[in-house]
Formats: structure tokens, C-alpha cells, sequence
């Protein structure tokens, strides 16, 4: 062998320009030194011999015996005994206390070995054999490094590295404490040494998504930055190829031709199942297939505790996968539908549909999302899944499954886009005969279920319109049926009317139509039994049942966070209610602990919540800061409302604009824009409640009230509060009720009629037993006070005076508006100019933890939770300019 290559085997490697210590593994190492060996087994590309060597040049600095030796598969018995004896002479042992190491290095290897042992025995101080790539020698070689660890002078330890075990029986060993094993799992980087690796270049978003894509493996976090640093060009084409020849002739090198072949097509599934891979591999050996691919042990990681699910890492999954397709593409292409169809019968949907695409397979993409159903889809599990599904509907599925256009349309809808939407829905019933007919093979009572879900989305979830349709669309049919199709038809149908008679006020009706909902759809439905739980506590919360609505919002948000944290509009829908109940009751502990976060932004599904949720914002936002935030966000939202075509949305936020800027003095401009935004002067229409929603009614009527008041025309906001009280006791709205008594107060007052002020609110206070709604009288406090101070100088009604005793107690009970430090202030014009946190830093002369310290206080403050929203949101409190 040549002495420059003979050389080479047996020097510690240098550490490469970019290397970062990996104190913890050295530390792990150390205790090799207090035992007899340490065995670092991991897969190629671990950093198994730059561990290695930087802890071997370390230990050679403090003075130690310290032989390396590179191992390979031309390492015979005979040249790995020359090896070892040039690897200590190298290592400075002392060789001289033998007779004649010129005539034993050329002896057998047992002799040869004995011999060393011999000369590191006299040595006495501890020395160290450092073995990289153990896995690659003949087997005949493995038996001399056993003898040599089990019989071998006390003061040898052994630092040995391979990926697979070439072998080397020491189990009993490490369980009577002789050695230790670092595995795979310990050579991954941690987030602080890959950001050490990318010398702190990377945001926090860049760390997570290096973090996920790499799962920490060395060789990949060198490709990742390679590719970075190509940016996709000459460099990256090379990075590719790299990778390519680093997976195919070092990371693959030993498995046989057919666990190759395995492992490639375990790289289709993603997630690898063993129960999903027997299936679709018609097998029943998967676990002991895998668990043979030893060398791919820490690339192939269990993800649960019992090792039936894994995770290839991405890098060899995506190599693996390419191979695959580069051999056999058209298995590849079966396996996707293979898999597809398992997991589409498992409920998996989303990854079915995945995989149905990645089979380039349009037919059975549609198939699958079809089966589903669209309206079915919605109820069980939410809108998060009609965007997934709507993603996988391209032209050529559409073309084959005409009924999954009714779910573009009702996703086109909600991302306000009407136009595409409203003419998506008419192109269905072209193609189907005006609903009447699916496509070949088809279901046309499908059809009709998720035709009246479109309709609901075009709408934007107003169903008065529907009302008078549904029994149309979805008649009742037998009601004892009991098949699943029936079910879900007569479910859809309740559900519709359910939302219907909750809108027009008839608030038992809806109940009867949830609980028969419920009933229809059973358990599984665990979106839509979230939905009915937000109705029935609306509908207690208008009654002014408040325990009960309590209730029903309580168990809406437990279901919620249980089964679906990852939708945020559900959410926020069901936080919005439970505001709305605390702000009623002017629960000031639990208002200040609320925040604005989400509560303005348009969900464009389902227009009543839309309404309460601005409502809330406003009512918050009022208490928070004052009349003009509320004007700001109100103008601004009205702006955003247009593009949903919403007429009912429309005027219930006018309607509180005109309120709030009567609030404010400007009766003129108030004026004007009940003209422009085409409020009704007429009563009967003011408060209709079979053509617009009980919310929008109670908006425009009450800012109506308002108004008059403000131009002075007592009589006529007398004689509207008063037909507004009756509509409110006929229909059992309590709230209703009490926030035109409240305005009939305030009128009465302000028109100089006491003793007619007084009489309102004798009359609100009976009520208020009912209910504790005392957010009328709060919203007034001023008049309020004056006229609970006069009611309690009498001597009416003996019965009301603690009610209105504790009225006063609620009058100066109010959130405290946040007032932001400069540094805050400072911090929040930085961000709207789109800085990042280091930048922040730089140009304020602080840290960035400083920075985020004062962004999580500028968050608490306007109650949000992103920057922009919390530049938006100081914008329209005035504070920032």
C-alpha cells in the first residue's frame, strides 16, 4: 500500500470550514472513557466521523494515545493487525518495550494483536482505538476487534462507529454497564446548533421550516444550504446530483435488490402505516420487511409509540420516490391509487385525494371527493376541508363530476369572490337539467342536498330567502327512513330551517328543527352539532335565557377546541358569542380579558355571525377606546362588506355606523348615510322579520330611534320604540326589548319628560329580573345614572330598588382603555413599515427580545394577534397615524 494512502487510514480527519461542536455527543463520548467502549451507529450523512474525529483530536491535545483507523472491505485479518500497529505507533505508544516489532508486525493477527495489547498494558495510561466504519469490513476481521474489546487491556476503550451492526455481539456488555450506544436520533442537530450551522441567519419561520424539511440530519442540512446558496442555479443542479450519488452509493449501499425495491415503495406512502402498506401491498410481513432495513435505521423513524407508523426523512423519501418513478413509473402510479382508495376507505381523505392526484388519475380524484359529499363534507368536518377539496377540482375532474362544482362555487363565495361563484352554480344546473338530474351514475338527491348548501353560500348563510323553498328542494319524504342517504336529506332539511326560523325570530321552532337535525345526523356531524349549539345559545341568549346560553356556548367551545383547533373562523364565531353574552351582562373582568383579534373580519359564510362578531368588535372597541375607533372600523368594514353582496349584512352595519355617529354629534352625517346606504323611513319596514334577520332589525330600529331623537322628533322615536317593544315581546326577544326600553328612557329624558323616562325604566328593571342585560343602560350611563338616582328617591316599587342598586354599581364598572408606552408606539410605526424583529432591533438600539416584549404588550393592548392587524387596529384606535 503506498505510505501516502497507508497514512490516510490511519489520520484523524480535519474538521471542515463550517463545522459546528456537538458538545452534548462529545460529552456522551467521554463516558467511553469511563467505560470500556462507545458505539456510534447511525445512518451515512449523520456525522458519525466528524463527531469522531473532533472528539479523537481533543482527547490527543490532553496528551491521550489516541489510533484512528479508517476501515473498508479490502481490511483483511492480516492488513487490519498492520493497520492497528501503525495506528498507535502513529499515535505516539511506545513500541520499543517489545523485542522485535519489525518481526511481529508480519506474523499472524492474533500474534500481531497480543502483542500491541501487550505494549498499551505497559503503557498504563489510558489509550483510545478509534474504529470509523466498522460495517464495512469482511466479516472474518469483525471476530479479531471482539477478542481484542472482550480480552483487551484494561486501559484500551474503543470508540467505534457503523451504520449497522457488522456483527459485533456486545448486548451483554452494554447491559452490565461495559459500554454505551449513541444512535440516530442523538447525532440530529438541534434547533440552536442549525441555526449555529446557519450562522443566525435564519427567522424564526426559516428555523421551523429547515427544522421540519431536514428533521436534523446533517447531510441534509448541507444540501439545504448548498441549494440555498445556488439558488437554483449551476450550483443547485450540482447539489442535486450530489445528493443523488451521496443516497444511491452511500446511504443504499448493502440493502438487496428486492429491500430496495421496498424501500422505494415505502417512499410513496408518506406516513408509512404497516397495517396500510400490507394492505395495499396485498401482504402481511410489512413490520419485519422494514425492521430488516437496519442501515436505514434514524432515516426510517417511528412516529408512534408502538413503531406501527413512520416517517421516512424527506431527502431519501423524495430520492427514493424519483427512483421509483425513473424505474417503474406506472407502479408508482398504483401504487398512489392504491393507497388512495385504502385510506379513502379509512376516512383519510385528504391524503387520499393526495395520493389519487399523484396517480395522475382525475376519475378517481372526482370519485373520491364526491363520495364525500359536498354538504356531508361541510357538517363533519368543516370549511377547512371544502378549501382542501376544492384545491384537487381541476377542469378535468369538474368535466367528469359536474355536482363537485357546487363546492367551487360555495369556497368561491366565501373568499368573496360572487361573480365566479354565481355563474359556477348556474353552469351546474345547465348541465344537470336544473338540478333535477346528476350525471350518469350519479346521485340526484345528492344533488339537491348540496345544491340548497350552495344556495345557503351565495346567500351568505342568510336562509330567509330559502324558507318558502325548502320544502321544494328538500321535500320531507318519509320520515321513518332510516338509510344514511335519508338520514343526511332530512338532517339538511331541518338544518336549513333551523337557521331560517332563528333568523325570523321564531326561536322554538328552531330549537324543534336542531334537535331534529341532530337526531337525522347523529354524532358523526361534529361541525354541524357545533353549529346547532351556537343557534340554541343564540336563541336563549335573545330570550334572555342566560344560563342556558351559557351553557350551549360552553359546550360549542369544548367541541371546538377538542375537534377542531385548526379551524380559526370557528373559533372565532363561538368566542364571539360567548362576548356577546359577557358584554350584555357588562362582565367587565371578563371583557377586559377579551380581545378584538379576528372578531371584524368577514367570514362570508354565515351573515348573522358576521353581524354579531362586527357588533361585538364595535360594542369592544367603544368600551376599549371611543366612539371614533368605532366610526373608523365600522366605515372600513362596510367598504369590505360590499364585495359580499350582502343587502341584510349591509344595512345591520350601516345601522350601527348611523347609532355611532349620533353617538358622537354628527346627526347630519348620520343623516346622510342612512340616506346613501338605503335605510328604510317606514316602520312596517324597519321591523320586518320575515324579510331580513332579527339582528339587522334590531340594528336599523334602534339606530333609527336614535336618530330621531337626535333631530329632535320625540314623538316619532316614541311611537318607533314603542311598535319596537311590541315586536320584541310578541317575537320573545328579551334583549330587543330592553335595548329600546333603555332608548325610550334616553328619548323621554332628553325631551324633558321624567316622569315618562322613569316609567321606562321601571319597566326595563321588571324585565332585567329576567335577565341580567344591563349593557342598555351601561351604553347610556350618563342618562342612566340620573334617572336610577331619581328612581331611587321615590318610593316606587319597593321590589326593584337592589336591581337598581346594583344597576349603579354596573354604571362605573368600565374596561380601561390601554394606553401604549412610547417604545411601543415606536415599535408599532416600525412594523408598519414592514420590518422584521432584528431590524426593529437595530434601528431602535435594542435587543430583539426587547422587541418582542413590547409586541406582545402592543398584542394584549389592541387585542390581536398578528403585526399588521396590530398596526390596523392602533390605526383606527387613533393612536398610531
Amino acid at each position: 500500500m503506498p505510505s501516502w494512502l497507508l497514512k490516510a487510514k490511519v489520520t484523524t480527519p480535519e474538521p471542515s470550514a463550517s463545522y459546528v461542536p456537538r458538545h452534548a455527543l462529545l460529552r456522551r463520548l467521554d463516558a467511553a472513557l469511563e467505560r470500556r467502549f462507545a458505539l456510534l451507529q447511525a445512518p451515512a450523512g449523520f456525522g458519525k466521523t466528524t463527531v469522531l474525529s473532533d472528539f479523537s483530536r481533543r482527547k490527543q491535545e490532553q496528551g491521550m494515545v489516541v489510533a484512528w483507523v479508517s476501515l473498508d472491505e479490502a481490511d483483511e485479518p492480516s492488513l487490519f493487525g498492520n493497520y492497528l500497529t501503525y495506528a498507535f505507533e502513529c499515535a505516539g505508544l511506545d513500541l520499543s518495550v517489545l523485542n522485535d516489532p519489525g518481526a511481529w508486525s508480519s506474523s499472524p493477527v492474533t500474534y500481531q494483536i497480543g502483542m500491541l495489547a501487550r505494549a498499551i498494558d505497559l503503557h498504563a495510561a489510558p489509550c483510545l482505538l478509534v474504529l470509523d466504519e466498522v460495517d464495512r469490513l469482511p466479516h472474518e476481521t469483525v471476530e479479531p476487534i471482539y477478542r481484542l474489546v472482550e480480552h483487551g487491556p484494561g486501559n484500551l476503550h474503543f470508540a467505534m462507529a457503523f451504520r449497522s451492526n457488522p456483527g459485533l455481539d456486545l448486548a451483554m456488555q452494554i447491559l452490565e454497564g461495559s459500554g454505551i450506544v449513541v444512535g440516530a436520533d442523538e447525532f440530529r442537530f438541534s434547533t440552536s446548533e442549525i441555526q449555529q450551522f446557519f450562522q443566525g441567519k435564519l427567522s424564526r419561520r426559516q428555523l421551523t421550516e429547515v427544522e421540519e424539511r431536514t428533521a436534523g440530519w446533517p447531510v441534509a442540512l448541507l444540501v439545504h444550504r448548498a441549494a440555498q446558496a445556488g439558488e437554483g442555479g449551476l450550483l443547485g443542479v450540482e447539489t442535486a446530483k450530489l445528493t443523488s450519488s451521496f443516497v444511491g452509493l452511500r446511504l443504499l449501499r448493502g440493502l438487496s435488490k428486492e429491500d430496495r425495491r421496498f424501500a422505494c415503495e415505502l417512499a410513496v406512502f408518506g406516513w408509512i402505516d404497516t397495517d396500510l402498506v400490507d394492505e395495499v401491498l396485498e401482504s402481511n410481513d410489512a413490520r419485519l420487511r422494514i425492521d430488516r432495513l437496519s442501515s436505514l435505521d434514524g432515516l426510517l423513524s417511528p412516529i408512534d409509540e408502538a413503531g406501527s407508523v413512520r416517517r421516512l426523512h424527506p431527502l431519501l423519501r423524495d430520492y427514493l420516490a424519483d427512483l421509483l418513478a425513473m424505474e417503474d413509473p406506472v407502479h408508482k402510479r398504483m401504487l398512489h391509487a392504491g393507497i388512495a382508495r385504502a385510506l379513502a376507505r379509512r376516512g383519510q381523505l385528504i391524503p387520499a385525494w393526495r395520493h389519487a392526484r399523484s396517480a395522475g388519475d382525475p376519475r378517481l380524484v372526482g370519485a373520491l371527493i364526491e363520495r364525500a359529499g359536498v354538504f356531508d363534507m361541510w357538517m363533519r368536518h368543516g370549511v377547512t376541508w371544502l378549501f382542501s377539496a376544492s384545491e384537487f377540482l381541476t377542469p378535468e375532474v369538474t368535466a367528469l363530476y359536474p355536482r363537485l362544482v357546487l363546492l367551487r362555487s360555495a369556497v368561491l363565495r366565501m373568499v368573496l369572490k360572487v361573480d365566479e361563484a354565481t355563474a359556477l352554480y348556474e353552469s351546474v344546473g345547465r348541465q344537470t337539467d336544473g338540478f333535477t338530474r346528476d350525471r350518469d351514475g350519479g346521485d340526484s338527491d345528492a344533488l339537491a342536498v348540496d345544491r340548497v348548501f350552495a344556495l345557503v353560500a351565495l346567500a351568505g348563510g342568510s336562509k330567509l330567502a330559502l324558507h318558502r323553498e325548502v320544502d321544494k328542494l328538500l321535500p320531507a319524504g318519509d320520515v321513518a327512513a332510516r338509510d344514511e342517504k335519508s338520514q343526511l336529506f332530512l338532517g339538511a332539511r331541518h338544518m336549513v330551517l333551523c337557521g331560517s326560523c332563528y333568523e325570523r325570530a321564531s326561536f322554538e321552532e328552531c330549537r324543534r328543527h336542531a334537535t331534529r337535525a341532530r337526531a337525522h345526523f347523529g354524532e358523526e356531524t361534529r361541525y354541524g352539532n357545533i353549529i346547532f349549539d351556537v343557534y340554541q345559545g343564540m336563541a336563549a341568549m335573545a330570550e334572555g335565557r342566560v344560563h342556558e346560553a351559557a351553557e350551549w356556548y360552553a359546550r360549542a367551545r369544548r367541541s371546538t377546541k377538542k375537534d377542531f383547533s385548526s379551524e380559526p373562523c370557528l373559533a372565532v364565531c363561538v368566542d364571539a358569542v360567548a362576548i356577546e353574552l359577557d358584554l350584555e351582562r357588562n362582565r367587565v373582568q371578563a371583557i377586559e380579558q377579551r380581545t378584538l383579534d379576528g372578531l371584524a373580519e368577514l367570514r362570508a359564510i354565515w351573515t348573522d355571525i358576521d353581524a354579531m362578531a362586527i357588533s361585538v368588535s364595535a360594542e369592544l372597541t367603544f368600551e376599549q377606546h371611543d366612539s371614533e375607533a368605532v366610526i373608523r372600523l365600522l366605515q372600513k368594514t362596510l367598504d369590505d362588506v360590499r364585495a359580499m353582496r350582502s343587502q341584510m349584512l349591509s344595512n345591520c352595519i350601516a345601522g350601527l355606523l348611523v347609532f355611532y355617529l349620533v353617538e358622537v354629534g354628527r346627526t347630519d352625517q348620520a343623516a346622510r348615510a342612512w340616506r346613501d346606504h338605503g335605510l328604510p323611513d317606514d316602520v312596517s319596514e324597519l321591523l320586518d322579520l320575515d324579510g331580513q334577520p332579527w339582528r339587522t332589525m334590531e340594528s336599523i330600529a334602534c339606530a333609527r330611534v336614535w336618530l330621531l331623537a337626535a333631530q329632535c322628533e320625540f314623538a316619532a322615536a316614541d311611537e318607533l320604540v314603542s311598535r319596537l317593544c311590541t315586536t320584541a315581546s310578541e317575537h320573545g326577544l328579551l334583549r330587543t326589548r330592553l335595548r329600546g326600553l333603555a332608548l325610550s328612557m334616553v328619548v323621554f329624558e332628553r325631551a324633558g319628560q321624567p316622569d315618562r323616562a322613569l316609567e321606562r325604566l321601571v319597566e326595563f328593571l321588571r324585565l332585567a329580573r329576567k335577565a341580567d342585560y344591563v349593557r342598555p343602560l351601561v351604553r347610556h350611563r350618563q342618562v342612566s345614572r340620573v334617572v336610577l338616582q331619581r328612581f331611587l328617591g321615590t318610593e316606587l316599587d319597593a321590589d326593584l330598588r337592589d336591581i337598581a342598586q346594583s344597576m349603579l354599581v354596573h354604571l362605573d364598572r368600565r374596561p380601561h382603555a390601554p394606553v401604549f408606552s412610547a417604545r411601543e408606539l415606536q415599535v408599532l410605526a416600525e412594523v408598519r413599515q414592514g420590518l422584521r424583529n432584528k431590524e426593529i432591533a437595530d434601528r431602535l438600539g435594542i435587543s430583539q427580545p426587547g422587541v418582542r416584549f413590547h409586541l406582545r404588550n402592543i398584542y394584549r393592548k389592541t387585542g390581536v394577534s398578528r403585526r399588521q392587524e396590530a398596526v390596523r387596529t392602533a390605526q383606527l384606535m387613533g393612536v398610531l397615524d
